[in-house]
């Protein structure tokens, strides 16, 4: 840590609302911060730094004397080979070796240690955010039937048999039956493939969405938002499985609403 007592927050912004909540919340408790916008995902309101402007980065937030950085928004990960890395960035690239390469868990895990090596402070969104968790229990006016229950309890076990090999945050399963998996595409795009792949075209499946084992919850929380019901409501889904306390859902009172007005339950398991 750096020795000044005073904290001073970088947050680096991707897509999304979080990133506004996280703002707002900072100026309400009246700490102090800077925002560094991630360029093709933050707003750009503010200053925009692409990924591999390593250098660039740490610059900035050392010139305005920054001790702690909270990472809030979606940012799609890109290639290796496509990030078009600053002189630091490509220092970054050589002592993460083969992490770089072994799946989102490592990468993350080696940019903590990393960061902190630069005397920074990586605190997690839901630090600053206090409601951004979700808690247990069914929180939606409709409820998972007993079918819906034994799926989730499938999802949660296929979900956590491939933790192991780092692969997805999310599943959809239907009568006991595995629709989809959630890969490289992200849950939007593998619920979209869900709507081809449904047992039947009546309504029923559900897509649990849990943390993985190990995985970093201050850079990679899973999410899910307006936007996940409307896509679960285009999938015919009937409900959705989050994992309580390790998972946020963003504007929660809008989404539950969207979702009651769906018939589509929310229930952190």
């Amino acid at each position: 840590m750096k020795s000044n007592s005073r904290k001073i927050i970088a947050v680096i912004a991707g897509a999304g609302d979080l990133p506004k909540r996280i703002i707002a919340k900072l100026c309400e408790i009246k700490t102090d911060f800077v925002v560094l916008s991630i360029a093709g995902a933050g707003s750009e309101e503010y200053p925009q730094f692409a990924l591999g402007e390593i250098g660039r980065m740490l610059a900035y937030v050392n010139a305005r004397g920054v001790t702690d950085v909270v990472f809030c928004g979606a940012v799609k990960r890109p290639s290796m080979f496509s990030l078009k890395l600053d002189d630091v960035g490509k220092r970054w690239l050589r002592r993460l070796g083969i992490r770089a390469f072994l799946g989102d868990d490592a990468l993350i895990k080696g940019i903590r240690n990393l960061l902190k090596q630069e005397g920074l402070r990586i605190i997690r969104p839901q630090d600053i955010l206090d409601t951004l968790l979700t808690p247990s229990g069914v929180l939606t006016k409709c409820a998972p039937s007993e079918m819906d229950l034994k799926d989730i309890a499938r999802g949660m076990f296929v979900l956590n048999t491939m933790a192991k090999a780092d692969v997805g945050q999310s599943v959809v399963v239907q009568e006991g039956v595995v629709i989809a998996i959630e890969a490289a595409e992200g849950t939007a795009e593998m619920l979209k493939r869900t709507q081809g792949l449904k047992l039947t075209d009546k309504p029923g499946g559900v897509l649990v969405k849990l943390i993985k084992v190990g995985q970093d919850e201050a850079i990679d929380l899973p999410t899910i938002g307006s936007q996940t019901i409307s896509e679960a409501r285009g999938a015919k889904l009937s409900g959705i499985a989050i994992g309580a306390e390790t998972t946020q859902i963003i504007d929660n009172e809008k989404t539950i609403a969207l979702a009651d007005e769906n018939e589509i339950f929310i229930i952190g398991v």
